[in-house]
């Protein structure tokens, strides 16, 4: 009769292994469902340039060497993906501020909308500046902008031997990770000859 006591009262009672049970259940789905709720996609944008542009072309003053730079007049930029990526990122233009000067961005959609520069800085003869578009851009569509600069100063490009590329590129608002980078530069050479 002992054997069958002790038996007995180590076992748990039928009530406790349901009640246990009842409140396992949603608390292990909601901990496997946790991960896959709270672990957000970041957005991938990609820049895409249209085939519209102009050529810088310099002539050396000997007339025997020149240069042609290729500017790209407009640009997609695009999130691939569903969710678009949200108003606050960053168009960066790099350029010689020899050859170019005074930057701002329209954007198609928009009517033309102007971005002005919200950041600038030059290192020699290279000027970066930097540009937050006020609207999202979009997933599966592009969102078109037109890089523009002011007049060059003469009727014809100066003569440099060591000319700066032109490079533009995109960023997601601060705080937000891209994570391929690869697809969201375009830059341009010059081509001596």
């Amino acid at each position: 009769m002992t054997d069958k006591t002790t038996t007995a009262a180590r076992r748990f009672p039928r009530r406790t292994i349901l009640k246990t049970t009842a409140w396992s259940v949603p608390v292990i789905a909601a901990a496997v469902a946790t991960p896959l709720a709270a672990a957000s996609v970041a957005p991938d944008l990609q820049l895409t340039p249209y085939p519209l542009g102009d050529t810088i072309h310099g002539v050396s003053p000997d007339g025997l060497q020149s240069y042609d730079l290729g500017m790209v007049a407009a640009f997609g930029a695009t999130t691939l993906g569903t969710d678009p990526t949200p108003a606050g990122s960053v168009v960066t233009l790099t350029f010689d501020s020899r050859l170019l000067s005074g930057p701002w961005l329209t954007l198609d959609a928009y009517n033309g909308t102007v971005v002005s520069v919200t950041g600038s800085t030059t290192s020699g003869n290279v000027t970066t500046a930097t540009f937050v578009l006020p609207v999202a851009v979009p997933a599966g569509t592009a969102l078109t902008f037109w890089p523009h600069f002011a007049p060059p100063a003469g009727s014809t490009p100066p003569w440099y031997t060591d000319l700066n590329g032109y490079s533009v590129s995109i960023a997601p608002p601060a705080g937000t990770t891209d994570p391929v980078l690869g697809n969201n530069t375009v830059t341009s050479n010059p081509v001596y000859s």
